[in-house]
């Protein structure tokens, strides 16, 4: 009896010996790369950096599946912490509807805010409110490269970027009706490597699996004191403080100053090859004169005191760009645009 304990001790140990070099040789391999992607990512320009960032985002949801899901499956509290095989909506929304505290989300997009899911989904968010809890929502911008990569990722088989603005115009205008309440959309560029959705302590997490949407793949349900809420919690505050992110404000609307009279225009605007389109200026035949003589403008950039001087330039209709500006505004705002387009011009200074 005693040997065949020792036997066993013996294989136990070196069992654990074996484990234990295993994730110590692979944490040596995850970290050369990404110090390799962080020597890319410095010396990477335009989409290329985006990539390569996008790139480390993969890496490091790779070392959660490692070294945090594996432990948490490994340890989990099953009065607390549970698997579910995708996304379960209905549940979600009635949680919303009770939240007295908070409501997160981070996602690409949600489909909690497409077809039969919409109108249960925004009134929860409006009892909700109604309370005074608190509701930040963070979605991908869909500017960014990471948008492209995600309709790589599912074969195109969905628009990434209808997807996201269709998300956004709904919850613009609900942001609107709501204004004045503790509401607040913003989008990031980065491809996150979670996926969150969280209602008080209650929280759901989830990864972007190739070929098929994130609430269509395993989730797991977890709370903000667990080791995977922890991780989450924090990786949300740091894409909501993040440079690259913009307020749903910030990315609806440009204001222009008008430098003459020093009148603010909040308008519409889309951008292509570098440059940037605005539309909803109100002008008449004294004013476009004005305009097309060079009348100058000043961006002002939100929740700065920065000001770039600008002229405006009207969109030729027979212009070759004409179409394909034309075509952004509808795809951007859901609606064809009937207003005359500028595109902003910058002047030095």
């Amino acid at each position: 009896m005693g040997t065949a304990r020792r036997v066993k001790w013996i294989n136990w140990a070196r069992s654990w010996v074996a484990r234990r070099r295993y994730y110590a040789l692979l944490a040596g391999v995850l970290l050369v790369a990404v110090v390799v992607l962080l020597a890319l990512w410095r010396t990477s320009e335009g989409d290329n950096k985006d990539l390569t960032l996008n790139l480390g985002s993969e890496l490091i949801g790779t070392v959660i599946v490692l070294f945090v899901i594996t432990p948490f499956l490994a340890r989990a509290d099953r009065k607390v912490d549970a698997i579910l095989a995708r996304f379960d909506h209905d549940a979600f929304i009635r949680q919303a509807a009770d939240a007295k505290e908070h409501i997160r989300i981070l996602e690409l997009w949600t489909d909690l805010l497409q077809a039969e899911f919409q109108r249960r989904f925004l009134a929860a968010v409006g009892e909700a409110l109604s309370v005074n809890a608190e509701v930040r929502i963070l979605l991908l911008d869909p500017d960014s490269r990471a948008a492209q990569q995600r309709e790589d990722d599912l074969q195109h088989r969905i628009d990434v970027d209808d997807s996201i603005l269709q998300n956004l115009r709904t919850l613009h205008e609900f942001q609107t009706k709501w204004g004045g309440h503790r509401i607040d959309i913003r989008v990031y560029r980065a491809m996150p490597s979670v996926q969150m959705y969280q209602v008080d302590d209650h929280m759901l997490v989830s990864f972007y699996p190739t070929k098929v949407t994130s609430w269509d793949s395993t989730q797991y349900q977890t709370g903000p004191t667990a080791h995977l809420g922890i991780f989450v919690d924090t990786k949300f505050e740091e894409l909501w403080t993040a440079d690259s992110t913009r307020t749903l404000e910030q990315l609806w609307t440009v204001v222009l100053e008008d430098e003459g009279n020093g009148r603010q225009h909040s308008l519409p605007f889309v951008s292509i090859g570098g440059s940037m389109y605005v539309g909803g200026l109100k002008v008449d035949s004294k004013n476009l004169r004005s305009i097309m003589d060079g009348q100058p403008f000043k961006v002002v950039e939100n929740d700065t005191d920065k000001k770039r001087p600008c002229s405006l330039k009207p969109l030729e209709p027979t212009a070759e760009a004409e179409t394909a500006v034309q075509e952004l505004f509808t795809r951007k705002y859901g609606a064809k645009h009937q207003d005359l387009i500028f595109e902003l011009v910058p002047l030095s200074g």
